[in-house]
Formats: C-alpha cells, sequence, structure tokens
C-alpha cells in the first residue's frame, strides 16, 4: 500500500483463523503490519511467535495472553520472541501491530505478511 489511505468501518476484508477468531489486514508494509483480531466468545488463537514483536490495544471485551488478562483500554507489548496464545471467554476486538511476521508453534504454517 502507498500513500495515505483509509480504511472505513464495515469495509474489512475478514480472513477466518478457526477456532471463532477472523482478522483483517489495515496496513501491511514489507515485513510490518496492523490488523484488526476479532474473537467470538471461547476463541483461541494458538501459540505463536512475533519475530519483530508485538503490540496490543484491547477495542473491546477481554483476552488472555498466557497469564496476562487484558481488558478494554489495556495495552500490551511484547519483545521478539515471546511465545503466547491468546484465549477470551467473553469475546474481543484487538488492534495488533507488528514489525515481523509471526509463527504458528506446534508444527503449524509460518503466517507470513508479504
Amino acid at each position: 500500500m502507498e500513500g495515505p489511505y483509509v480504511v472505513r468501518k464495515g469495509d474489512g476484508n475478514w480472513i477466518p483463523m478457526g477456532d471463532g477468531v477472523r482478522l483483517s489486514y489495515l496496513r501491511r508494509y514489507r515485513d510490518e503490519y496492523s490488523i484488526l483480531l476479532e474473537m467470538d466468545a471461547g476463541g483461541r488463537f494458538p501459540v505463536h511467535d512475533h519475530v519483530g514483536g508485538e503490540e496490543i490495544f484491547v477495542l473491546e471485551g477481554s483476552a488472555r495472553l498466557g497469564t496476562e488478562e487484558l481488558r478494554q483500554g489495556d495495552y500490551y507489548y511484547s519483545p521478539p520472541g515471546v511465545s503466547h496464545a491468546v484465549e477470551t471467554e467473553e469475546g474481543c476486538s484487538l488492534l495488533i501491530t507488528s514489525a515481523r511476521g509471526l509463527e504458528v508453534n506446534a508444527g503449524q504454517e509460518s503466517l507470513e505478511t508479504s
């Protein structure tokens, strides 16, 4: 994506990720990206590593990352090499940015951003 652009509410191209999880890319440039991640109640995203670290802002609901319980308005940062799963009991919407792709553990494929 080159130059300025706007993504309007409802414009996202949602990609189903299984287990009540879907994502929509807001920005993809080389190895960097920003996504919206929506999880239904009981949703789970498997253990994964962010090669370039990760920033998460909880827009709605709550999510558990390892031992951390995040609620609406909370911000979470993990440096490169930290592994965790994401789970939610009530459902959530997360804004996630990362400087590089991620790798899903337990024999899953690498999810590339380019």
